[in-house]
C-alpha cells in the first residue's frame, strides 16, 4: 500500500505516542532546566569602630565643623582637622571624653573604664587601673576664676583598653541659677573624633548617657 501522503504514512507506524517522540527528536522540544536559585543578598558590611549605645534623650549631632572656623574649647572638632578642642590644655588618646555646658551649674563627668573602675573628680579617683585619667575639672561659676569652668575631659592612652565603657553625666550643682543645662559630649578614638552628642540635664540628674565597647 502506498501513501501519497507521507505525514501519515509515519503517524501511521509511529502511532501517537511515537509520533510525538519524533516530533520532540525533530525539532528538540526538550524541558528546558529550571532557572537557578536567586541569590542571597551580601551581608551589610561591618561597622567600623566602637558602637554607641545612646540613652534615651541623648541626640547625636551631625558635621558641625567648618574648614575655615576657629577651635573653640566646647568639646567639638569645630574646624574639621579631626581634633576635639586641640589646644585647650587636655589631652586626646586612644579614648578620650569631652563636656561642655552652656550654663554656670556645676556638671561632672564620670567614665567607667574596663577595669571596672570610675574616673572622676575625686582627687583620688581621678586615675584608673586601666590608665584612664581626668585631667581636666571644672564647677561651673563655683569656680569663677578657672579660665575654662565649663569643661571636663578624660583620656585613655593609646591602644585603648579593651572592653566596656560607660559614661554618665551629673548636675551636681547650679552655682548660681537653677536652671536646665545643655550638656555637649565628645568622644574621639586615637585622636580622631568618633561621635558629638547633646542631653538636656536637669538639676540634680545623674544619667548613664552613652556606652561602647572597644575591641
Amino acid at each position: 500500500m502506498s501513501y501519497s501522503n507521507p505525514t501519515k504514512f509515519i503517524m501511521r507506524r509511529l502511532g501517537r505516542g511515537g509520533w510525538i517522540l519524533f516530533l520532540c527528536t525533530l525539532y528538540a522540544c526538550t524541558s528546558a532546566p529550571p532557572p537557578p536559585p536567586p541569590q542571597a543578598p551580601p551581608p551589610p558590611p561591618k561597622p567600623q569602630g566602637p558602637q554607641f549605645r545612646m540613652s534615651q534623650g541623648l541626640l547625636q549631632l551631625g558635621a558641625a565643623c567648618e574648614s575655615q572656623g576657629s577651635e573653640e574649647c566646647n568639646a567639638i572638632d569645630d574646624n574639621c582637622d579631626g581634633v576635639i578642642d586641640e589646644g585647650c590644655g587636655y589631652e586626646t588618646g586612644g579614648v578620650q571624653v569631652t563636656i561642655s555646658w552652656n550654663t554656670g551649674a556645676d556638671i561632672d563627668l564620670y567614665v567607667t573604664d574596663p577595669s571596672g573602675e570610675k574616673v572622676f573628680y575625686n582627687e583620688e579617683k581621678r586615675h584608673t587601673a586601666a590608665g584612664g585619667v581626668l585631667d581636666y575639672d571644672s564647677r561651673g561659676d563655683c569656680r569663677e576664676e578657672q579660665k575654662l569652668n565649663n569643661i571636663e575631659n578624660a583620656y585613655w592612652p593609646s591602644p585603648a583598653p579593651k572592653g566596656h565603657y560607660s559614661i554618665e553625666i551629673h548636675y551636681f550643682g547650679p552655682c548660681g541659677d537653677s536652671v536646665p543645662t545643655t550638656v555637649t559630649l565628645g568622644v574621639a578614638f586615637n585622636g580622631k573624633p568618633a561621635g558629638h552628642f547633646q542631653y538636656n540635664l536637669s538639676p540634680e540628674e545623674r544619667v548613664t548617657a552613652l556606652e561602647f565597647d572597644v575591641e
